[in-house]
């Protein structure tokens, strides 16, 4: 018996350092609370055994005192997890301290008891007795079992309390707590006065420290995990159904009623089953997920459906089951996203990746159609935006879209390229010159006026290679609409290989530019400004290109290609240079009332820091800076106005001319005059020819004149011709000229002979 007890002790023992382990390796305050408990169990357990089993007074008295003591810690212990493990005690901290305070006290006296024997004594010791004797009268006697059993029964009613108070799932936890706790408390008062080895109430703790471990990390109630299943299973959005291995149906949720409508009806879904497996045959896997689209509530919605065969932990066959997860917010989202991705957010028109590869399918998969890929671009569409605003020139894009669009051929391919350029794929039958035209002509007419033209052109490539990539088909059709772009009395033209030619030589000059400018290859060519006598007061800055093979090329042949490439910004720079280092040249030589005017281009003012560039210069070369004109056109004006104008504020403030150049080509209109800062008004040729035959057109020149003098512009005439157009001109108040009939722009050389003096 003796053997058996001892070997019961050390294995309870032996699980509560198992417990113990496991309760570390959690690292919440639950499992801290649990690994303090299990190891002070254990230490407990090995004591008793001691006690129990070790002879010898002193070694009996001290092991039953710190037994006594370990108890005392425990408690506290269990204290500690009872308030984690219910969350209901609350009042725990508030005497915690006082607790372990006299816990230390405790197990300081009890230890010291083993040489005084003021609490207890063992008299005697015998095989399977210990005759423990107390000391009644013992103030720390009382003091420690009123601790022990105070502290004990507090902790019982707390679970009572939680037994009472909780769902009926967890009252087997807190109840079998409390039942162990009882009994062990119960065996440890009956064997106070009994001399027995066998204290059974050791034997209870221990089993109470093996099932805290197991209600705390392995114990949950059956019903609450059928209950929870229920309850997910039953509020998932998605239908699930489940059939046993005889084909019967065992389960289905809301949702897979909803979907079938059958109600409670099982044989129904045990039919569809059996024709399921009938028609998979051979090709049923044990995992698999297909989608179906099903009507509900009159609206389609797309499912996909995940089949899963379950077996048991020896392979052996258990129950099949079929999830339905709606997937149709995710598939109108992926439709929606592929829309996106495909088409312009604007014009709702395919975009050019789309365009591309649709155009590629159709016109290799319609072998006996011949197709015509149409470009349209819209002229300096940008100062829609910058003079009418960004709504004005959706409005433009929109309108040009459903010209695109307007032939709903189910052949016919439209799409937006990228900002104000379309394309359109068609068969050749299908396309009518004349109406296009017409189109046209209505959206010119409807967003034209009187500070604006809108000019719309096209160019046609009819496919004859199917296999060419639709971007040079592209390619080839925007050559074609580039020959007409300054052309307003003609919206279409049609590509052939002429103007790919063209294209190629264009290209082939802006390859060579840029070593030609390494070499000088340019030349400043200067046309006088003179009054009505021919006495030049300066000159206006010209280009020529000196090809070593072509000749001299004039700015008619690159000066376009250079803007389109975005690089006249270069050209510009290297003209300015030479201005300026003719001037230098000219101060030093006495000529320094003379100036000259250089240009500025749109795209100057994106690309240089005009300011910082000019002030450079005179800086550099010592010049005045009124001997450097500034010609900026009305068009470049306008764009960013705001902007620019700051900047030609500063120019002037640092001593700048600013001329305003070809002054009534573009949108300009006399009201604009009291808007720009400028010091010369240079009138356009073109205004002059429309105008010298005409009472009207004269008028107008008149009054531009007289407006510029008034607001304390000087005014210079670009394009005299002939005697007739000066002496007119002179009448109307004008001084200052520039045109063939006085010269022609002439090498540098040439003018410095004839103009210097």
């Amino acid at each position: 018996m003796r053997i058996i007890y001892g070997l019961t002790v050390l294995l309870e023992a032996i699980l509560i350092a198992y417990c113990a382990n496991g309760s570390f390796k959690k690292h919440d305050k639950i499992g801290k609370s649990v690994c303090i408990y299990e190891l002070l169990a254990f230490a407990c357990a090995i004591v008793f055994f001691i006690f129990t089993f070790v002879p010898g007074h002193t070694v009996t008295v001290l092991a039953k005192g710190l037994t006594m003591a370990l108890f005392d810690w425990m408690l506290i212990a269990l204290m500690l997890y009872t308030q984690y493990y219910t969350g209901a005690v609350k009042t725990f901290k508030s005497v915690q301290a006082a607790s372990i305070i006299f816990a230390v006290l405790d197990t300081y006296m009890l230890i010291e008891n083993t040489w005084t024997n003021k609490i207890f004594d063992i008299e005697s010791i015998k095989a399977e007795h210990i005759n423990v004797v107390f000391n009644y009268d013992s103030l720390w006697y009382k003091l420690h079992f009123m601790f022990t059993y105070a502290f004990a029964i507090m902790i019982i009613f707390t679970y009572l309390f939680m037994f009472i108070k909780s769902s009926r799932l967890y009252k087997e936890a807190y109840g079998a707590i409390a039942a162990v706790i009882i009994i062990g408390v119960s065996f440890d008062i009956a064997t106070i006065g009994s001399d027995t080895i066998y204290d059974l109430s050791m034997i209870i703790y221990g089993v109470m420290s093996v099932l805290i471990y197991y209600l705390t990390y392995r114990y949950v109630p059956n019903e609450l995990i059928e209950n929870m299943l229920s309850l997910v299973v039953s509020d998932m959005n998605n239908g699930i159904i489940c059939y046993d291995r005889k084909g019967r149906c065992i389960y289905y949720n809301e949702l897979v009623e909803t979907i079938y409508r059958h109600g409670s009806n099982m044989s129904v879904y045990e039919s569809k089953y059996s024709r399921w497996i009938e028609k998979m045959g051979d090709d049923r896997r044990d995992s698999m997920t297909f989608q179906t689209d099903i009507e509900l509530n009159g609206q389609k919605h797309y499912f996909e459906i995940a089949y899963k065969r379950i077996y048991d932990e020896r392979k052996r066959f258990i129950c099949d089951y079929f999830v339905y997860n709606d997937r149709t917010q995710m598939y109108e989202s992926w439709e929606q996203e592929k829309y996106k991705a495909s088409h312009d957010s604007l014009t709702g028109l395919l975009n050019r990746d789309q365009f591309y590869e649709d155009v590629h399918d159709m016109v290799n998969r319609h072998h006996d159609t011949t197709f015509y890929l149409i470009c349209s671009n819209i002229k300096d569409f940008k100062f829609i935006n910058e003079i009418f605003g960004m709504e004005k020139g959706n409005q433009v894009l929109i309108k040009q879209a459903k010209l695109m669009a307007s032939n709903p051929s189910e052949r016919t391919i439209c799409a937006r390229l990228m900002n104000d350029r379309f394309a359109l794929c068609m068969p050749r039958e299908e396309f009518d010159e004349n109406r296009v035209a017409d189109s046209i002509r209505e959206l010119q007419h409807e967003f034209s006026g009187n500070s604006f033209h809108l000019h719309t052109y096209m160019g046609v490539y009819e496919i004859r290679d199917r296999d060419e990539a639709v971007r040079i088909m592209v390619d080839k059709a925007n050559i074609a609409a580039d020959t007409i772009k300054n052309n307003y009395d003609c919206c279409v033209a049609y590509y052939d290989e002429h103007l790919l030619e063209i294209s190629i030589e264009q290209r082939r000059l802006l390859g060579e530019f840029e070593p030609a400018l390494q070499k000088d290859e340019f030349a400043m060519y200067l046309q006088p400004q003179v009054n009505r006598d021919g006495v030049a007061k300066g000159a206006e800055a010209l280009v020529r290109w000196v090809h070593p093979s072509r000749g001299i090329l004039t700015p008619y042949a690159f000066i376009d290609i250079l803007e389109n490439a975005g690089l006249i910004y270069k050209l510009d720079l290297y003209i300015w240079e030479k201005a300026a280092q003719k001037l230098a040249e000219w101060k030093e030589k006495g000529y320094g009332s003379y100036h000259i005017s250089v240009n500025i281009s749109t795209k100057d003012f994106y690309i240089i820091d005009i300011y910082e560039t000019f002030t450079g210069l005179i800086n550099k070369y010592g010049i005045a800076a009124s001997n450097l004109h500034l010609e900026i056109t009305e068009t470049t004006l306008m764009t960013d106005f705001e902007k620019n104008m700051n900047i030609i504020h500063k120019l002037q403030d640092a001593g700048f001319r600013v001329e305003i150049d070809d002054f009534g080509s573009g949108y300009s209109s006399l009201n604009m005059l009291k808007d720009i800062s400028a010091d010369v008004l240079k009138i356009d040729m073109g205004f002059l020819r429309e105008s010298e035959n005409e009472v009207k057109g004269q008028d107008i020149l008149e009054s531009i004149i007289t407006l510029a003098s008034k607001i304390g512009m000087d005014v210079i005439t670009e394009g005299v011709e002939t005697k007739k157009q000066l002496d007119m001109l002179t009448m109307m108040g004008c001084h200052e000229f520039q045109g063939y009939y006085f010269s022609k722009p002439v090498p540098v050389s040439e003018f410095e002979e004839k103009y210097l003096v």
